[in-house]
């Protein structure tokens, strides 16, 4: 399926590494990365690592180059690939948040791939749009540099998704909390034990 390329707003970049608190122990993986921005601002501003899926050839290329010429490159792994052919859970290391800037209806089809292939725990950003399936766990509207309202929509894989959130279903809770403690995000697992 032909995804086009919308690049994320430079404020996007800036509020998802704000609000998870993203640091030296993050690997962020970039569904559709396109030029790279993203990964290459996070990596340059929070020393966060990176693994970008990118389809297109010439735009994989581009974020190559771009993480090499801000001295990120040893940071930031690219793949070229289709993200519903590349198996997330042999990318190593393991990412610790996703990222996706892509359609509702692409971002369904998506879910049960991330529900099947992330550990628990591993927190979801979808810029714009919701992934109607699940539940999120938070959501941030701020306005871009262009004037655009935007929205930042958090999930937690084994939390968020259908399969897992009914009480009961999973002993990964520490997992899950152990992803806050660390970003230091003011949420409460205590209720689930």
């Amino acid at each position: 399926m032909a995804v086009p390329w919308i690049p994320s707003p430079w404020r996007a970049v800036d509020a998802l590494g704000r609000l998870l608190g993203i640091g030296s122990h993050d690997v962020v993986l970039d569904l559709g990365c396109g030029d790279g921005r993203v990964l290459v601002e996070l990596a340059r501003i929070y020393r966060a690592r990176g693994v970008c899926i990118e389809i297109d050839r010439v735009l994989s290329n581009i974020a190559e180059i771009r993480a090499r010429l801000d001295g990120v490159g040893d940071r930031i792994r690219v793949i070229r690939g289709d993200f519903f052919k590349v198996n997330l859970s042999e990318i190593e290391p393991r990412p610790t948040i996703v990222y996706a800037y892509l359609f509702p209806s692409i971002l369904e089809e998506l879910a049960p791939k991330l529900a099947r292939e992330l550990m628990c725990g591993t927190i979801v950003v979808s810029l714009d749009f919701a992934i109607r399936s699940w539940s999120p766990i938070f959501a941030k509207a701020f306005v871009d540099e262009n004037g655009f309202d935007r929205i930042l929509w958090i999930y937690v894989v084994g939390l968020s998704d259908p399969e897992h959130r009914r009480p009961g279903l999973t002993n990964h809770w520490h997992q899950i909390a152990r992803n806050f403690t660390i970003r230091r995000m003011d949420i409460s697992l205590h209720y689930l034990e």
